[in-house]
């Protein structure tokens, strides 16, 4: 779709939200239709930007979850979980896929003979600092000019929303 039309469909699904149902808010379905909008727009994007390197999103998140820890850091899968905001089962489909690709290596966790410590192989750290440094480009492109004036705004704004559906998802 392009930009016009996404735009369209958003500014008309008010006035058709309210015709269909006039005793529900407008306004609220407005608002989750716009988060639907940024939702589909940003899978559409990351897919995009990630189909060169081959990789999912999944193992994109994890790979950066490791890289920004540090050099030689190493995360037990439930971390990872948390951290990439994956279930188990994605997750370990995920580090299969990344260990088979030469990007991590498992290894038993001394605390915990139940379970493991993955960490960046050689070959993952380069590959993740290169990943991270050409989604950088792609993020400079896809902001252009915004001022850092704006972009923390935006960020503030954004900021509130996830912590307005953090707290929703926690009742």
């Amino acid at each position: 779709m392009k930009r016009e039309q996404i735009l369209e469909l958003l500014d008309s699904s008010k006035g058709r939200h309210e015709a269909a149902f006039p005793e529900g808010n407008s306004d609220d379905f407005l608002y989750f239709a716009h988060l639907s909008a940024i939702r589909q727009l940003t899978e559409n994007l990351y897919h995009r930007l990630l189909k060169p390197f081959r990789i999912s999103d999944s193992e994109y998140r994890v790979l950066s979850a490791l890289r920004l820890r540090g050099e030689g850091f190493r995360a037990t899968p439930l971390d990872l979980n948390r951290a990439a905001q994956i279930t188990s089962a994605g997750m370990t489909r995920t580090l299969d896929r990344l260990e088979n690709a030469g990007f991590v290596d498992r290894t038993p966790n001394p605390d915990d003979r139940r379970s493991v410590l993955v960490g960046l192989t050689a070959r993952g750290w380069k590959f993740a600092g290169q990943l991270v440094r050409d989604l950088g480009v792609g993020y400079a492109e896809i902001l252009g000019d915004a001022s850092a004036k704006t972009l923390n705004a935006e960020t503030r704004a954004l900021r509130a929303v996830v912590e307005r559906l953090v707290d929703a998802v926690a009742r």
